[in-house]
């Protein structure tokens, strides 16, 4: 019950206009790129669809839990990207569900492409008022007796830089800062979550001197206007284009453990585990993290630049 108290606190504090963490953490950002950057729309393989499921802060009451789905792929010869996503993130009395789509345009280089996106989203924010606890009953920014959506549109852009042995990247989400605005038809109730901008910025780096063992070393940052800046490093080693392991280490939050396998030549699967350092450390068990990609190279399709394709698939992890 300490727990949930704790939780709801810090929620009503989200819906009274405090700035926070508005959009899910992925342990596998790697593999969510496309979600958190338009412009990596594309630069994959023909087509790259993804699946996955996270359970946050496991014994938590109320913990959040994400589920994403996500297609993209290229065309025109390369020359441009696109793709669709759906993301539901579910955080105790609410729920955000997130439909959007990228289109993104890649520049060549003699070793190299940059690839520029945009992005639009519609964002369905439901409360559920029946599960939501308040000390003081007559809250005018919460309904309990009704549960009650909003849809807010928005924005997102980024930019990539890429081959088949770096990247770096800056997606900015929530462009747009709208509010979600509840109870539109009620003059008694008022509630408003405003949205803030969501900056992340990607480094990463693939090297190998056996090409049976490829080391896939990857650097995330994040700000969001009042919560801390957030840095994780995941390092992961991918064998004989069979089976994956790894580690990541987020500064001050977590340590998580990677382990993935390829199947039926399209297909990979990797499942993580975080272990928190943080404070939450006594509250919960953990964090599980589940993805499920297919990625197919249509093989007639001619290489982009210099960036050999097949080069990726036979040695640098065609699905990194």
């Amino acid at each position: 019950m300490k727990k949930q108290i704790i939780f709801y606190s810090l929620f009503l504090l989200f819906i009274a206009g405090a700035d926070a963490q508005q959009l899910p953490f992925y342990t596998q950002y790697r593999s969510n790129l496309f979600i958190l950057n338009p412009a990596v729309a594309g630069t994959k393989r023909t087509i790259d669809a993804r699946v996955g499921y996270r359970m946050q802060w496991v014994g938590y009451d109320g913990a959040p839990k994400t589920a994403t789905v996500s297609v993209n792929s290229r065309f025109m010869k390369g020359k441009m990207g696109a793709g669709a996503y759906l993301v539901e993130d579910k955080i105790g009395p609410t729920k955000q569900t997130n439909l959007g789509v990228s289109y993104a345009y890649h520049i060549r280089f003699p070793d190299c492409e940059l690839s520029a996106g945009v992005g639009g989203m519609f964002t369905k924010y439901s409360l559920v008022g029946g599960d939501i606890i308040l000390h003081n009953t007559h809250d005018k920014a919460i309904d309990q007796n009704v549960t009650n959506s909003t849809w807010t549109p928005d924005a997102c852009a980024g930019i990539y830089l890429y081959n088949d042995r770096f990247h770096i990247g800056m997606g900015a989400l929530h462009l747009m800062e709208n509010r979600a605005t509840f109870y539109k038809h009620d003059s008694t109730h008022n509630g408003k979550v405003p949205y803030r901008a969501h900056l992340n910025f990607t480094v990463g780096y693939n090297f190998a001197q056996n090409p049976d063992y490829i080391w896939e070393s990857t650097v995330l940052a994040e700000y969001v206007s009042g919560v801390p800046f957030m840095l994780d490093y995941t390092l992961r080693l991918h064998i004989q284009q069979k089976m994956i392991c790894g580690l990541s280490l987020r500064l001050h939050d977590a340590v998580a453990l990677h382990l993935g396998a390829m199947f039926l030549d399209d297909f990979q699967v990797i499942y993580s585990y975080d272990f928190l350092i943080s404070k939450l450390r006594p509250t919960n068990s953990g964090s599980h993290e589940l993805m499920l990609t297919y990625s197919f190279m249509n093989h007639k399709s001619k290489h982009r630049g210099h960036i050999d394709t097949q080069f990726i698939k036979q040695k640098y992890g065609y699905m990194f």
